[in-house]
């Protein structure tokens, strides 16, 4: 049987409804099959076939719909609606706290329930000891919200610090920072670094259907210049702080960059702690922050950001900073990076394209963010990436449903062996899941120690 059928006529295509009124029109109103049937466009033979098979009760009453089929039956399925609905109530929860099954553990854990529920099954799945490929694919095709993804690895480490206690810490500070500064729209800032590279991704082209590969002049590798983006809950974008790999940093490198942007220099092309406090002198120059009306700087709680250097200027310049929890996405990743890249790699495709024969270098990555950076950094779009996350207006539940679910129902992650179908049926995951939290709660207890810290008062947080 092919898995995609295309009916090929409009046989048995009457809707229940229309066949029980007709069939009403001849036992109740009295009228000939023959009339009634040309009447609603039915076979007169289907029309008394279903007068005889319709209750008498339903036809008399005030049913809408009857209760037997009509027309033709579909395949019988192997599971009911109410248990194929159990199943992707399961996978989505898997998927949900860093466990996705990839398709044969989907394939193995339906035969085990099929078998726990003594359903009649194939003589295949009995055989194979797992559903078909043909079962799996019509189950995608019942459950559009399930799709065959390739995931992107995520350490224990990861999975366990990101939880409802390190988030519950995060919102409850930033409330505390608000209500005792009284910080606005306009003076809470986001930042967050990103690399930008001389060969990106060249973007989709027109040629002849059928070719196996298609070719264009593209750089294949190049170096990385970091680029720190600040944005404001108003909507505001600040000029960028760009660290290239050089030793020594010239003001030439800066040329075609938007204006009043800055720039500092670390072989490895990301910011440290020197360029930290070079780009916080950058933030307080754009912001005119002074003690005496603070701004809130959002950031990761990364080690360059927090030197004794940097702590010092912030705390002489009314900066508050606040680290967002471990291991969490940066918030300008839900809405600005994504289409700043497609930007960028526009820019560099058409920079390829006027310039041929020449190659792109760190020099042209200013001039190429200075095109792609207002596309991207819109006011709608800043401004979502603080609702999306709860930042501003304030709101912890944005984020509840994740952590929730990443500490009530995440299997127990030291248990890498045996089959994943076999470990999704252990009864003891939501008691084997509380031990896992609590222990690295304990475990990562010193960085809550961390988490946030007022740079303008001399508190240490804990």
């Amino acid at each position: 049987m092919v898995r995609t059928y295309k009916r090929k006529t409009n046989r048995a295509s009457t809707a229940p409804d229309t066949m029980l009124k007709a069939v009403r029109q001849v036992l109740v109103f009295k009228k000939t099959i023959r009339g009634a049937a040309e009447e609603f466009g039915i076979n007169y033979r289907t029309l008394a076939r279903y007068c005889t098979k319709i209750p008498r009760e339903e036809v008399e009453g005030s049913a809408e719909h009857p209760s037997c089929a009509v027309g033709f039956v579909g395949a019988r399925q192997v599971f009911s609606p109410e248990l194929e609905a159990e199943l992707v109530a399961y996978v989505l929860m898997a998927s949900s706290v860093y466990y996705a099954l990839p398709p044969r553990a989907i394939r193995k854990l339906a035969y085990q329930l099929a078998k726990s529920h003594q359903l009649q099954t194939p003589p295949s799945w009995k055989e194979n000891k797992q559903a078909s490929a043909d079962w799996f694919a019509s189950f995608l095709k019942r459950h559009p919200l399930l799709s065959i993804r390739t995931p992107e690895p995520a350490s224990p480490a990861k999975t366990s610090a990101f939880n409802r206690s390190h988030v519950e810490v995060f919102y409850s500070k930033l409330k505390t920072l608000t209500e005792r500064h009284g910080f606005r729209p306009e003076d809470m800032w986001i930042m967050d670094e990103m690399g930008v590279t001389t060969a990106q991704r060249p973007d989709r082209v027109l040629a002849r259907k059928g070719l196996k590969q298609t070719g264009v002049t593209s750089p294949d590798r190049g170096p990385l210049v970091s680029v720190a983006c600040v944005v404001s809950a108003a909507g505001r974008v600040l000029p960028p702080y760009f660290v290239f790999p050089r030793v020594q940093f010239r003001e030439h490198f800066l040329s075609g960059a938007p204006a009043g942007s800055s720039g500092g220099a670390h072989l490895s092309g990301w910011m440290r702690e020197e360029q930290f406090v070079d780009f916080l002198q950058h933030f307080v120059r754009q912001t005119k922050s002074v003690p005496d009306r603070p701004c809130l700087l959002l950031l990761d709680s990364h080690a360059a950001h927090l030197s004794i250097e940097g702590l010092d200027f912030a705390k002489a310049n009314g900066v508050v900073s606040l680290c967002f929890p471990p291991h969490c996405s940066q918030h300008l990743e839900r809405t600005v990076y994504g289409p700043f890249k497609k930007c960028v790699n526009a820019a560099v495709d058409s920079w390829m394209l006027g310039s041929p024969g020449r190659s792109i270098t760190i020099h042209h990555v200013p001039g190429i963010v200075a095109s792609a950076l207002p596309l991207a950094a819109t006011p709608d779009n800043i401004t979502a990436a603080f609702r999306a996350c709860g930042i501003h207006p304030l709101n912890p539940n944005e984020t509840g449903s994740v952590t929730d679910g990443l500490i009530a129902s995440a299997p127990n992650g030291s248990d890498s062996s045996g089959d994943a179908a076999e470990r999704s049926t252990d009864p003891s995951i939501s008691e084997r899941v509380s031990e896992r939290t609590g222990a690295a709660q304990e475990k990562d207890g010193c960085r809550l120690d961390w988490l946030s810290c007022d740079y303008t008062t001399t508190e240490t947080c804990k």
